[in-house]
């Protein structure tokens, strides 16, 4: 079919896309932030990669809580695609949570603008935001818990501390799903070989 809503619709879609896969090379800032080196930071889609794999891997408690694991997956992927164009705002960029967020919405309409599923996006990056569903509420734990991991992976392959990051972490896991994981890297964050750190 080569109608002109056709074309429309193609040249609305590379475009969204042009920009989600700008995350593939754009690195999280807290890392940076933090002395690792460019060459050795994850990329904001790594994160989102991340997130996706340990929701399937944590996929029959999240059933057995009665989490929809699709669109809980499907909220893990779009969470951060508005960072293509404001960038991976952390508390050190001293950005209001309200600053932030209208950057962040209005990067996210322009993204998904004309874009056959850009309600739905929208739809799941506000559930996202407002963290009320539990499926919202799962993932906004397990981007807590990617950081974390990849934390205690930085730890201990470049022999550093990143304490910040753990900060004010416990409550957060307690009686959740992936209570287990974030209690071994916590505990076992300075474990190298057997020896202590």
């Amino acid at each position: 079919m080569n109608d002109v809503t056709g074309n429309d619709q193609t040249l609305n879609l590379i475009s969204s896309l042009a920009n989600i896969y700008r995350l593939k090379e754009i690195p999280r800032s807290g890392w940076l932030q933090s002395g690792i080196s460019k060459d050795g930071v994850e990329s904001i889609a790594a994160h989102s990669y991340g997130m996706a794999m340990l929701i399937l891997y944590l996929r029959p408690v999240l059933l057995s809580r009665g989490v929809n694991v699709e669109r809980a997956l499907n909220m893990a992927l779009i969470h951060d695609i508005a960072e293509s164009i404001v960038g991976d705002l952390t508390p050190e960029d001293k950005v209001s949570e309200g600053e932030k967020y209208r950057a962040e919405a209005a990067a996210f309409r322009q993204i998904v603008s004309g874009v056959q599923t850009g309600e739905y996006f929208r739809d799941l990056w506000e559930d996202f935001e407002d963290n009320q569903s539990p499926e919202a509420q799962v993932v906004k734990r397990i981007d807590k818990l990617d950081m974390l991991i990849q934390a205690y992976l930085y730890e201990k392959k470049y022999g550093i501390r990143l304490d910040s990051f753990w900060e004010n972490m416990d409550d957060l896991f307690k009686e959740s799903e992936s209570e287990s994981i974030y209690t071994y890297i916590q505990l076992n964050r300075f474990q190298v070989k057997g020896n202590k750190v």
